[in-house]
Protein backbone atom coordinates (compact mmCIF):
# COMPACT_ATOMS: atom_id res chain seq x y z
CA UNK A 1 0.00 0.00 0.00
CA UNK A 2 2.72 2.46 1.02
CA UNK A 3 4.87 1.60 -2.02
CA UNK A 4 1.98 2.15 -4.40
CA UNK A 5 1.09 5.44 -2.72
CA UNK A 6 4.63 6.76 -2.98
CA UNK A 7 4.87 5.71 -6.63
CA UNK A 8 1.58 7.48 -7.39
CA UNK A 9 2.78 10.66 -5.72
CA UNK A 10 6.12 10.83 -7.48
CA UNK A 11 4.48 12.00 -10.69
CA UNK A 12 2.91 15.09 -9.13
CA UNK A 13 5.85 16.22 -7.00
CA UNK A 14 6.93 18.91 -9.47
CA UNK A 15 3.56 19.74 -10.99
CA UNK A 16 2.57 23.44 -11.24
CA UNK A 17 -0.11 23.17 -8.50
CA UNK A 18 2.36 21.58 -6.08
CA UNK A 19 5.07 24.13 -6.84
CA UNK A 20 2.54 26.95 -6.36
CA UNK A 21 1.48 25.44 -3.03
CA UNK A 22 5.11 25.30 -1.90
CA UNK A 23 5.62 28.95 -2.86
CA UNK A 24 2.53 29.94 -0.88
CA UNK A 25 3.82 27.99 2.10
CA UNK A 26 7.19 29.74 1.95
CA UNK A 27 5.54 33.15 1.71
CA UNK A 28 3.18 32.35 4.59
CA UNK A 29 5.95 31.15 6.89
CA UNK A 30 8.14 34.14 6.02
CA UNK A 31 5.30 36.55 6.83
CA UNK A 32 4.52 34.64 10.04
CA UNK A 33 8.12 35.02 11.17
CA UNK A 34 8.00 38.74 10.40
CA UNK A 35 4.76 39.23 12.32
CA UNK A 36 5.99 37.24 15.32
CA UNK A 37 9.16 39.32 15.47
CA UNK A 38 7.19 42.55 15.21
CA UNK A 39 4.74 41.47 17.92
CA UNK A 40 7.59 40.53 20.27
CA UNK A 41 9.68 43.60 19.53
CA UNK A 42 12.38 41.67 17.70
CA UNK A 43 13.57 43.72 14.74
CA UNK A 44 16.97 42.13 14.22
CA UNK A 45 17.54 40.44 10.88
CA UNK A 46 21.32 40.90 10.81
CA UNK A 47 22.32 37.29 11.28
CA UNK A 48 21.42 34.23 9.18
CA UNK A 49 18.15 32.78 10.38
CA UNK A 50 17.27 29.62 8.52
CA UNK A 51 15.83 26.21 9.21
CA UNK A 52 17.65 22.97 9.42
CA UNK A 53 18.29 21.63 5.93
CA UNK A 54 15.65 19.42 4.42
CA UNK A 55 16.08 15.81 5.49
CA UNK A 56 15.06 12.64 3.70
CA UNK A 57 17.23 9.77 5.03
CA UNK A 58 15.37 6.60 5.96
CA UNK A 59 16.93 5.94 9.33
CA UNK A 60 16.14 8.08 12.38
CA UNK A 61 19.76 7.86 13.46
CA UNK A 62 20.88 9.41 10.18
CA UNK A 63 18.25 12.12 10.49
CA UNK A 64 19.30 12.97 14.02
CA UNK A 65 23.02 12.94 13.19
CA UNK A 66 22.74 15.74 10.66
CA UNK A 67 23.89 19.21 11.67
CA UNK A 68 20.85 21.46 12.01
CA UNK A 69 22.61 24.59 13.21
CA UNK A 70 20.51 27.32 11.63
CA UNK A 71 23.37 29.84 11.30
CA UNK A 72 25.38 27.53 9.06
CA UNK A 73 22.92 27.04 6.21
CA UNK A 74 22.08 30.36 4.54
CA UNK A 75 22.91 34.03 4.61
CA UNK A 76 20.41 36.90 5.14
CA UNK A 77 19.98 37.38 1.39
CA UNK A 78 18.70 33.85 0.85
CA UNK A 79 15.24 33.77 -0.74
CA UNK A 80 12.30 32.91 1.53
CA UNK A 81 11.36 30.29 -1.07
CA UNK A 82 14.45 28.38 0.03
CA UNK A 83 14.45 29.20 3.72
CA UNK A 84 10.81 28.39 4.40
CA UNK A 85 10.13 25.64 1.87
CA UNK A 86 10.59 22.86 4.41
CA UNK A 87 9.82 19.22 3.74
CA UNK A 88 7.88 19.46 0.48
CA UNK A 89 7.30 15.73 0.29
CA UNK A 90 3.83 14.23 -0.15
CA UNK A 91 5.05 10.99 1.41
CA UNK A 92 2.53 8.90 3.27
CA UNK A 93 3.23 9.46 6.96
CA UNK A 94 3.45 6.46 9.24
CA UNK A 95 0.70 6.20 11.85
CA UNK A 96 1.71 6.27 15.51
CA UNK A 97 -0.04 5.54 18.78
CA UNK A 98 -2.63 8.02 20.05
CA UNK A 99 -1.02 7.74 23.50
CA UNK A 100 -2.78 7.74 26.88
CA UNK A 101 -3.50 11.49 27.11
CA UNK A 102 -5.75 12.36 24.17
CA UNK A 103 -8.73 14.50 25.29
CA UNK A 104 -11.67 14.82 22.90
CA UNK A 105 -13.85 17.91 22.51
CA UNK A 106 -11.12 20.50 22.98
CA UNK A 107 -11.64 24.17 22.06
CA UNK A 108 -10.95 25.50 18.59
CA UNK A 109 -8.32 28.18 19.19
CA UNK A 110 -4.92 29.24 17.91
CA UNK A 111 -3.25 30.03 21.25
CA UNK A 112 -3.05 27.00 23.53
CA UNK A 113 -0.43 28.37 25.92
CA UNK A 114 -2.83 28.94 28.87
CA UNK A 115 -0.18 30.91 30.77
CA UNK A 116 2.38 28.09 30.71
CA UNK A 117 6.03 29.14 31.02
CA UNK A 118 8.56 27.99 28.47
CA UNK A 119 10.13 28.73 25.10
CA UNK A 120 7.43 30.26 22.83
CA UNK A 121 6.68 27.99 19.88
CA UNK A 122 4.61 28.81 16.78
CA UNK A 123 3.56 25.70 14.84
CA UNK A 124 2.76 25.75 11.11
CA UNK A 125 1.45 22.33 10.02
CA UNK A 126 0.29 21.65 6.48
CA UNK A 127 -1.73 18.56 5.50
CA UNK A 128 -1.44 17.17 1.97
CA UNK A 129 -3.42 14.37 0.34
CA UNK A 130 -1.08 11.56 -0.63
CA UNK A 131 -3.33 10.56 -3.54
CA UNK A 132 -3.35 13.99 -5.23
CA UNK A 133 -0.56 16.00 -3.56
CA UNK A 134 -3.22 18.67 -2.98
CA UNK A 135 -3.86 20.48 0.31
CA UNK A 136 -6.60 18.97 2.46
CA UNK A 137 -8.97 21.75 3.53
CA UNK A 138 -11.76 21.73 6.14
CA UNK A 139 -10.14 18.95 8.15
CA UNK A 140 -10.18 19.19 11.95
CA UNK A 141 -6.74 19.01 13.58
CA UNK A 142 -6.18 18.25 17.27
CA UNK A 143 -2.80 19.21 18.74
CA UNK A 144 -1.64 18.32 22.24
CA UNK A 145 1.65 17.93 24.10
CA UNK A 146 3.26 18.17 27.52
CA UNK A 147 4.31 21.44 29.13
CA UNK A 148 7.85 22.54 30.03
CA UNK A 149 8.09 20.03 32.88
CA UNK A 150 6.68 17.03 31.04
CA UNK A 151 3.10 17.31 32.36
CA UNK A 152 -0.10 16.86 30.35
CA UNK A 153 -3.32 18.73 31.03
CA UNK A 154 -6.83 17.37 30.92
CA UNK A 155 -6.32 13.90 32.39
CA UNK A 156 -6.46 12.53 35.92
CA UNK A 157 -3.47 10.20 35.66
CA UNK A 158 -0.99 10.48 38.52
CA UNK A 159 1.46 13.35 38.01
CA UNK A 160 -0.55 15.00 35.22
CA UNK A 161 -2.43 18.31 35.23
CA UNK A 162 -5.86 16.95 36.17
CA UNK A 163 -9.34 17.17 34.66
CA UNK A 164 -9.59 20.89 35.45
CA UNK A 165 -6.88 21.97 32.99
CA UNK A 166 -6.43 22.22 29.22
CA UNK A 167 -3.06 23.89 28.60
CA UNK A 168 -1.12 22.87 25.47
CA UNK A 169 -4.25 21.50 23.80
CA UNK A 170 -6.37 22.89 20.99
CA UNK A 171 -8.13 22.38 17.70
CA UNK A 172 -8.09 24.16 14.35
CA UNK A 173 -9.67 23.52 10.93
CA UNK A 174 -7.33 23.43 7.94
CA UNK A 175 -7.61 26.34 5.51
CA UNK A 176 -7.60 26.24 1.71
CA UNK A 177 -3.88 25.36 1.77
CA UNK A 178 -4.40 22.58 4.32
CA UNK A 179 -2.74 24.63 7.07
CA UNK A 180 -3.30 25.03 10.80
CA UNK A 181 -1.20 27.27 13.08
CA UNK A 182 -0.87 27.22 16.86
CA UNK A 183 0.95 29.29 19.47
CA UNK A 184 2.21 27.24 22.39
CA UNK A 185 5.39 26.46 24.37
CA UNK A 186 8.09 23.97 23.45
CA UNK A 187 7.25 20.57 24.99
CA UNK A 188 9.56 18.88 27.44
CA UNK A 189 10.47 15.21 27.76
CA UNK A 190 8.90 12.82 30.22
CA UNK A 191 9.45 9.26 31.40
CA UNK A 192 9.99 7.02 28.39
CA UNK A 193 9.43 9.75 25.78
CA UNK A 194 11.49 12.35 23.95
CA UNK A 195 10.11 15.86 23.28
CA UNK A 196 7.20 15.63 20.82
CA UNK A 197 3.83 17.01 19.71
CA UNK A 198 0.75 14.86 19.04
CA UNK A 199 -1.50 15.51 16.04
CA UNK A 200 -4.81 13.94 15.05
CA UNK A 201 -6.59 14.76 11.78
CA UNK A 202 -10.34 14.21 11.43
CA UNK A 203 -12.46 14.63 8.31
CA UNK A 204 -16.25 15.07 8.11
CA UNK A 205 -16.53 16.17 11.74
CA UNK A 206 -19.53 18.16 12.99
CA UNK A 207 -18.46 21.58 14.26
CA UNK A 208 -20.28 22.59 17.44
CA UNK A 209 -20.57 26.30 18.17
CA UNK A 210 -21.48 28.17 21.33
CA UNK A 211 -24.87 29.83 21.43
CA UNK A 212 -23.37 33.28 20.91
CA UNK A 213 -20.50 32.40 18.62
CA UNK A 214 -20.35 33.14 14.92
CA UNK A 215 -18.93 30.84 12.28
CA UNK A 216 -15.53 32.43 12.90
CA UNK A 217 -15.61 31.49 16.58
CA UNK A 218 -16.20 27.75 16.49
CA UNK A 219 -16.05 26.10 19.90
CA UNK A 220 -15.37 22.41 19.39
CA UNK A 221 -16.38 19.40 17.30
CA UNK A 222 -17.69 15.85 17.46
CA UNK A 223 -17.71 12.77 15.27
CA UNK A 224 -15.91 12.41 11.97
CA UNK A 225 -13.29 9.99 10.69
CA UNK A 226 -9.72 9.96 12.00
CA UNK A 227 -7.44 9.99 8.96
CA UNK A 228 -4.06 10.34 10.66
CA UNK A 229 -2.58 9.84 14.11
CA UNK A 230 0.92 11.26 14.32
CA UNK A 231 3.69 12.69 16.43
CA UNK A 232 6.20 15.41 15.53
CA UNK A 233 9.75 15.65 16.86
CA UNK A 234 12.58 18.17 17.11
CA UNK A 235 16.29 18.54 16.37
CA UNK A 236 18.45 17.12 19.17
CA UNK A 237 20.62 20.24 19.38
CA UNK A 238 17.51 22.38 19.74
CA UNK A 239 16.14 20.11 22.46
CA UNK A 240 19.44 20.28 24.36
CA UNK A 241 19.44 24.08 24.21
CA UNK A 242 15.83 24.33 25.35
CA UNK A 243 16.23 21.79 28.15
CA UNK A 244 19.13 23.83 29.57
CA UNK A 245 16.74 26.73 30.33
CA UNK A 246 14.07 27.23 32.98
CA UNK A 247 11.54 25.86 33.68
CA UNK A 248 12.75 22.86 31.68
CA UNK A 249 15.69 22.36 34.04
CA UNK A 250 13.24 21.74 36.88
CA UNK A 251 11.75 18.71 35.10
CA UNK A 252 12.73 15.82 37.38
CA UNK A 253 11.68 13.07 34.99
CA UNK A 254 14.45 11.07 33.34
CA UNK A 255 15.54 12.64 30.07
CA UNK A 256 14.89 10.59 26.93
CA UNK A 257 16.96 11.26 23.82
CA UNK A 258 15.34 11.21 20.38
CA UNK A 259 17.33 8.09 19.46
CA UNK A 260 15.95 6.31 22.53
CA UNK A 261 12.34 6.99 21.60
CA UNK A 262 10.88 3.90 19.94
CA UNK A 263 7.89 5.77 18.54
CA UNK A 264 10.13 8.29 16.78
CA UNK A 265 12.16 5.46 15.30
CA UNK A 266 9.03 3.72 14.01
CA UNK A 267 7.62 6.93 12.50
CA UNK A 268 10.72 8.03 10.56
CA UNK A 269 10.89 6.61 7.04
CA UNK A 270 12.97 7.01 3.89
CA UNK A 271 10.19 9.19 2.47
CA UNK A 272 9.19 11.25 5.48
CA UNK A 273 11.14 13.10 8.14
CA UNK A 274 9.35 13.42 11.50
CA UNK A 275 11.63 16.26 12.67
CA UNK A 276 10.16 19.74 12.22
CA UNK A 277 12.06 22.44 10.37
CA UNK A 278 12.48 25.52 12.55
CA UNK A 279 13.81 29.04 12.79
CA UNK A 280 14.84 31.03 15.82
CA UNK A 281 13.02 34.35 15.83
CA UNK A 282 15.79 36.17 17.65
CA UNK A 283 19.20 35.69 19.24
CA UNK A 284 17.70 34.02 22.31
CA UNK A 285 15.36 31.09 22.74
CA UNK A 286 13.24 33.40 24.87
CA UNK A 287 12.39 35.25 21.64
CA UNK A 288 10.63 32.13 20.43
CA UNK A 289 10.69 29.61 17.59
CA UNK A 290 8.78 29.10 14.35
CA UNK A 291 8.52 25.40 13.41
CA UNK A 292 6.85 23.86 10.38
CA UNK A 293 6.23 20.57 8.65
CA UNK A 294 4.18 19.07 5.80
CA UNK A 295 2.18 15.94 6.66
CA UNK A 296 1.03 13.50 3.98
CA UNK A 297 -2.35 11.96 4.81
CA UNK A 298 -4.37 9.18 3.21
CA UNK A 299 -7.79 10.84 3.34
CA UNK A 300 -9.50 7.50 2.65
CA UNK A 301 -8.13 5.98 5.86
CA UNK A 302 -10.19 5.36 9.00
CA UNK A 303 -8.34 5.13 12.31
CA UNK A 304 -11.29 5.74 14.63
CA UNK A 305 -10.73 2.46 16.44
CA UNK A 306 -7.17 3.58 17.24
CA UNK A 307 -8.10 6.99 18.67
CA UNK A 308 -10.00 6.43 21.93
CA UNK A 309 -9.84 9.43 24.33
CA UNK A 310 -8.76 9.29 27.96
CA UNK A 311 -11.14 12.15 28.84
CA UNK A 312 -13.62 14.54 27.26
CA UNK A 313 -13.58 18.34 27.49
CA UNK A 314 -16.75 19.98 28.88
CA UNK A 315 -15.39 23.44 29.67
CA UNK A 316 -16.19 27.07 28.94
CA UNK A 317 -16.86 27.42 25.21
CA UNK A 318 -16.34 31.19 25.32
CA UNK A 319 -12.70 30.92 26.40
CA UNK A 320 -10.51 30.99 23.30
CA UNK A 321 -7.03 31.94 22.13
CA UNK A 322 -5.15 31.20 25.30
CA UNK A 323 -7.44 32.79 27.87
CA UNK A 324 -7.93 31.04 31.20
CA UNK A 325 -10.96 28.94 30.43
CA UNK A 326 -11.41 27.29 33.85
CA UNK A 327 -12.38 24.13 31.98
CA UNK A 328 -13.82 20.87 33.12
CA UNK A 329 -13.04 17.52 31.59
CA UNK A 330 -14.96 14.33 32.19
CA UNK A 331 -13.03 11.16 32.83
CA UNK A 332 -13.89 8.28 30.54
CA UNK A 333 -12.41 5.48 32.56
CA UNK A 334 -8.93 4.15 32.01
CA UNK A 335 -6.82 5.51 29.16
CA UNK A 336 -7.96 3.83 25.96
CA UNK A 337 -11.59 3.46 27.00
CA UNK A 338 -14.29 4.04 24.40
CA UNK A 339 -17.33 6.27 24.87
CA UNK A 340 -20.59 6.44 22.97
CA UNK A 341 -22.28 9.12 20.90
CA UNK A 342 -24.81 9.54 23.72
CA UNK A 343 -22.00 10.54 26.09
CA UNK A 344 -20.87 13.18 23.62
CA UNK A 345 -24.35 14.64 23.27
CA UNK A 346 -24.83 14.94 27.02
CA UNK A 347 -21.48 16.55 27.63
CA UNK A 348 -21.84 18.94 24.73
CA UNK A 349 -25.39 19.88 25.58
CA UNK A 350 -24.49 23.56 26.09
CA UNK A 351 -23.55 23.96 22.41
CA UNK A 352 -25.76 24.42 19.40
CA UNK A 353 -25.01 22.55 16.22
CA UNK A 354 -24.84 24.36 12.90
Amino acid sequence: MRTNMIRAMSGCANSPPVLARQQRAAARRSETARQLRETRGIFRDSRPAAPAEKRDEADLKKLAAKSHKVDAQYDPSTSPDIIFAGNASCALVAETTIGPYFVSGELMRTNVTEGQKGVPLHLDIQFISTSTCSPVKDMVIDVWHSNATGVYSGVSATGQGGLGSNFCRGVQVTDADGVVEFDTVFPSHYTGRANHVHILSTKDAKVLRSGEASAAAAATYEGGVATHIGQLFFDRDLVSAVEATEPYKSNQQQFVDLLEDGIAEAAATSDYDVLMDYQMLGDSLADGLLAWITVGVDVSANYNDQAPPAAHFTGNANAVDGSNSSPTTSALGAPGSVFTTEHRIVRLGKFKTT
